[in-house]
């Protein structure tokens, strides 16, 4: 009898002990890993290669001690992060990240490598978008609020902290809505200040909250203090996209209407986004079909729209006599409204150059680079500079490249002349310059 109670104690026992084991969390599953683990494969490195003022030597150390060589435009490589906001493969990151670069190259969590093409960059808020072409559709990032964010709660960041690729760190919101001056006459402003370690390198990775969605822009260190660190709102950055993904300017395609995404934040961290059509051309293609500011889109051909993103995307891979079928709310019922998508009005580009600028220019071709031998196969080579212009003013020389006007690259005299068409004020610009193997940036006040 004694062993027949001791057998079946042991039975409840081992039996209690599989049942724990079964039933037991697990503990090495924190929220941290479980986010890391969501959004990793949508976050990337990003490598640039600038040209470098560096003394070029001849190797041999006695000589190069009393002739310290030739200076030189050499290549130099840094390092930067940023994260996937459109499968397709459209990527944000910091203007810093990519100011100057002549190649840009995007490196995913598989170790995939891509050509980056800089689609629009803002010096003024340190921001960029790159685009690449990937075989596949790619991981995208959620991106969420920052609208609501209490000083407190939990923040994640991860990137490529001095090349050490798929870093996170983790800290809280220290502050909101601080300034942070970036030298003489340059501050970035409404910034997330976290004390999550952000180090060189991190600068355009995202800011996560603890549900894994992006609330800032990493984009910079106090280097004389230690745990202080800033991003930009993600809100800002959702403000701005229209701006940067603009059609007309990207693809001289002429769209007649214009979208702007409305927000509403669901607690905790959920963010349902309307997309509104709004800045309709009165008598435009869009007009006529029957598109009016304030609807509703849903959908653009019959692909769904939830955010300002899908539709910007679907609306810059629109050319010049493709048609948009756009689905929006008509009243109480939805609509499908087809608008024709017609061609940007040419320019006289060069008469609008030479008027606005004060410049005689005409577009690179490789033959044409070839044959000077200039740095760039691309951009829009200056000829002539008219005595006392806006162009001769801020600098600009014959012989320099212009390859970015405002937030704009620009490979053509029409790029040019239809991003000058739409300033119809006296404006400061900031232009990009080559000169020689240097890249520079210099304003022009446009007349």
């Amino acid at each position: 009898m004694f062993s027949m109670r001791y057998v079946a104690a042991a039975l409840v026992l081992l039996a209690g002990a599989a049942w724990a084991q079964t039933t037991q969390p697990n503990l090495r599953m924190t929220n941290e890993a479980r986010v890391y683990q969501a959004v990793k494969d949508a976050v990337v490195n990003i490598t640039t290669t600038k040209l470098v003022t560096a003394r070029v030597g001849t190797g041999d150390e006695l000589f190069d001690r009393f002739f310290p060589g030739q200076i030189r435009q050499v290549p130099a490589q840094s390092l930067g992060s940023g994260f996937v906001i459109h499968s397709s493969g459209y990527i944000i990151t910091n203007e810093h990240v990519i100011d100057q670069a002549t190649e840009v190259q995007v490196v995913f969590s598989n170790n995939e490598k891509l050509e980056a093409q800089v689609i629009a960059t803002d010096a003024e808020h340190d921001l960029a978008v790159l685009k690449v072409t990937p075989k596949k559709p790619l991981q995208t990032m959620t991106l969420g609020a920052s609208d609501d964010l209490m000083i407190g709660e939990p923040v994640y960041a991860i990137g490529n902290p001095f090349g050490y690729a798929g870093t996170m760190t983790r800290g809280i919101v220290s502050a909101l809505d601080r300034t942070l001056e970036a030298g003489a006459n340059k501050s970035y402003k409404g910034l997330i200040q976290t004390d999550a370690s952000i180090n060189p390198g991190n600068s355009g990775g995202p800011l996560l909250n603890a549900y894994g969605h992006v609330i800032g822009v990493n984009t910079a260190i106090r280097a004389d203090a230690h745990g202080i660190g800033f991003a930009i709102s993600i809100s800002r950055v959702r403000d701005l996209l229209p701006a940067f993904l603009n059609a007309e300017a990207t693809n001289r395609a002429e769209i007649g209407f214009g979208v702007e995404e409305r927000r509403t934040v669901n607690p905790p961290s959920d963010v349902v986004a309307q997309v509104m059509i709004r800045n309709v051309a009165a008598n435009g293609a869009a007009a006529k079909a029957g598109l009016s500011n304030g609807m509703r889109l849903h959908a653009i051909n019959k692909v769904p729209v939830t955010t300002v993103i899908d539709a910007l995307v679907a609306i810059a891979a629109a050319k010049p006599g493709d048609t948009l079928a756009l689905t929006v709310n008509r009243g109480n019922a939805l609509a499908e409204i087809n608008v024709p998508v017609g061609k940007a009005p040419t320019p006289e580009s060069e008469t609008i150059i030479a008027s606005k600028l004060g410049l005689e220019t005409q577009t690179i071709t490789p033959a044409l680079a070839k044959k000077q031998k200039l740095a760039v196969a691309q951009g829009v080579l200056i000829n002539g500079v008219k005595l006392d212009s806006p162009a001769a003013n801020a600098g600009i020389k014959p012989g320099d490249i212009l390859f970015q006007l405002g937030r704009y690259y620009v490979n053509s005299n029409e790029d040019v002349a239809t991003l000058l068409k739409t300033v119809d004020r006296e404006l400061d610009v900031q232009v990009g310059i080559i000169r020689g193997n240097a890249r520079g940036r210099t304003v022009v006040r446009i007349k």
